[in-house]
């Protein structure tokens, strides 16, 4: 036996096992990179970008991610902005796969309290898509409690004055599946 050939041979084994070892690593080390990703983090990379998302009471939107806060995101629709609470978003698709940001440089900071908040000042007619058994509620915000808004129920076509108010609904802000408004 030639023990020159043996050798190599044995040498040819033992640096492809090592490869082998590399590349098991790289694999694992890349594995536990991404499992310190966040969902927010791959949400908040696709800012700009087109998505469906969808959210709690059987409510698919389609449209560009446009701002990322704190319990929430917005959307804009050919036809709506949408408010989507944190809590009620199941899924999402579209954008890129393989992207992800630190959340917190990019998201502003108003809760979903100061989002209502936010279009609550704005008087703007809104529709409501509860989290459950697919009801609505349209009308403006008048007042956001710490975990419910008040909303005065009235059509949210055309111009509204307080004639057009029905009555007023407390909603529980955990029940919120998203808020539209018109552009």
């Amino acid at each position: 036996m030639n023990m020159e050939k043996l050798f190599r041979d044995f040498e040819v084994q033992i640096k492809a096992e090592r490869q082998k070892e590399i590349e098991l690593d790289a694999r694992e080390l890349q594995r536990a990179e991404y499992a310190r990703i966040q969902h927010l983090d791959r949400l908040a990379a696709q800012l700009g970008q087109e998505l469906t998302v969808a959210v709690e009471g059987a409510q698919v939107y389609t449209g560009e991610l446009q701002a990322l806060g704190s319990g929430w995101i917005q959307m804009r629709s050919q036809t709506e902005n949408v408010l989507i609470p944190q809590h009620a978003l199941v899924w999402w698709e579209g954008g890129s796969r393989f992207s992800s940001v630190d959340a917190g440089s990019v998201k502003r900071q108003l809760t979903l309290g100061y989002a209502l908040r936010a279009l609550s000042s704005a008087r703007l007619p809104v529709r409501i898509f509860h989290t459950s058994d697919s009801l609505t509620t349209e009308g403006t915000i008048e007042r956001v409690g710490l975990d419910f808004i008040e909303v005065a129920v009235h059509g949210i076509e055309g111009n509204f004055r307080s004639k057009h108010i029905l009555g007023y609904r407390m909603l529980s802000v955990s029940q919120i599946g998203a808020v539209c408004s018109a552009l």
